[in-house]
């Protein structure tokens, strides 16, 4: 409970100072470290494993937050809860230098990159995967699974909102979503949200 509390005032504090500074107050590696607390005691954790993996080189994303666990929460959930079975969901990242060669995304019958035209593609990005090694996504599935509502889960599992609200955070942040999806061999949802150098104290 102590962690938290500790979260929820680390969050409240800086929220102020982000109306007037437009920089970003808290690295990526202290968001990752919050979710990783909030991720030990989530009942859908159950049996699986997860891993983070701290950034290399810190930096801030120009997002809430707030906004941003909720983001990468979902998509934890979401893994966590592709298969009945014990599996496995890792989280890594880096900070790009450069602007993303958007040439190098397709559609394809297991990819999707959503809001291409609404990316701020501008150096440096944070491009953060969330990986496990469910069941996959069917191809017929894959292009559904940001509608509002849709789930492939029961009722008392899924409510079909949790990619969505991820989708409109992305959206909303000037970010973009790419999913790879291999039916059988699992899922990779990787984010890329402007970034920034962090605030000084």
């Amino acid at each position: 409970m102590t962690n938290c509390i500790e979260i929820s005032r680390r969050y409240l504090s800086t929220l102020r100072k982000q109306l007037d500074d437009t920089a970003p107050r808290i690295g990526v590696n202290q968001l990752l470290d919050d979710l990783r607390h909030l991720l030990r005691v989530h009942p859908a954790l159950l049996e699986n494993q997860f891993h983070i993996a701290p950034l290399v080189e810190d930096i801030g994303v120009r997002i809430n937050g707030t906004d941003f666990i909720q983001a990468v929460l979902n998509l934890v959930v979401n893994g966590f809860q592709c298969s009945p079975q014990p599996h496995r969901v890792d989280i890594a990242g880096e900070v790009l230098h450069a602007p993303l060669d958007l040439g190098a995304f397709r559609d394809t019958a297991e990819t999707r990159f959503i809001n291409v035209e609404g990316l701020h593609n501008i150096a440096p990005l944070l491009k953060l995967a969330v990986t496990d090694d469910g069941p996959g996504i069917p191809p017929e599935i894959l292009p559904k699974i940001f509608d509002t509502y849709f789930t492939t889960k029961g009722p008392r599992h899924g409510t079909g909102l949790g990619l969505n609200i991820v989708l409109r955070l992305v959206k909303a942040a000037g970010g973009a979503l790419h999913v790879q999806s291999q039916f059988g061999q699992g899922s990779t949802f990787t984010l890329y949200l402007p970034a920034a150098e962090l605030a000084k104290a």
